[in-house]
């Protein structure tokens, strides 16, 4: 069964009839805002809606600020609290099981810092190597992860040491894990492609 492509879709038909008209989806909602499952749909919705060049969103619901949905924003918008943000210049990524194991990737345009968010969606902790094509030498990458084992947090982990091609790296089911690469302390990436492949469940 085919995806449906809704975004790409209508894309298509701004570009044949109406070029240059900006995209928005309207009053969305994945559901279960305040639960893990939530926050996980709302994260893998944020990549997308970045990754297809959607120009604005709306999520339609009552909201609240300490529910598990808004941590996934904040992966995105404000990570460490101290308004830190995913990039804003869209790089290709890609997984071997996105219904799995998602990936989304970014250039900051601020500080040249490479974002990686991989989004475990299974309930399955899965290994998992992350190929980096055209990556130059950064030893480390920041580790911030949000998942059921505290609802409340975005935890920040010890640095991810990386390879001139990469890394690998264990996610829990469940998760949202993000990579931030370089930046104002280190030389800035510029990869061509990323590629995540799942391998194996410990």
């Amino acid at each position: 069964e085919e995806p449906v492509r809704l975004i790409p879709r209508l894309r298509d038909w701004v570009d044949t009839y109406y070029p240059g008209t900006k995209l928005a989806l309207g009053e969305y909602n994945w559901g279960a805002l305040d639960h893990i499952n939530g926050a996980l749909a709302q994260a893998d919705v944020l990549g997308i809606f970045g990754r297809e060049g959607l120009d604005m969103a709306f999520l339609w619901a009552p909201l609240s600020a300490d529910e598990p949905f808004a941590f996934a924003f904040r992966m995105y918008r404000n990570y460490d609290g101290a308004g830190s943000s995913f990039g804003d210049t869209s790089v290709h990524a890609s997984s071997t099981d996105q219904d799995k194991l998602a990936i989304y990737a970014a250039q900051r345009s601020s500080d040249e810092a490479l974002t990686l968010l991989v989004i475990n969606k299974s309930n399955e902790t899965l290994a998992s190597t992350v190929a980096i094509a055209g990556l130059p030498a950064v030893a480390s990458a920041q580790v911030f992860r949000y998942s059921a084992t505290d609802l409340q947090a975005i935890q920040a982990l010890p640095a991810q040491m990386m390879t001139d091609s990469g890394f690998q790296a264990i996610f829990p089911g469940q998760s949202i894990t993000l990579f931030v690469l370089g930046g104002a302390t280190s030389a800035a990436p510029a990869p061509s492609t990323l590629t995540l492949r799942p391998t194996e469940t410990p």
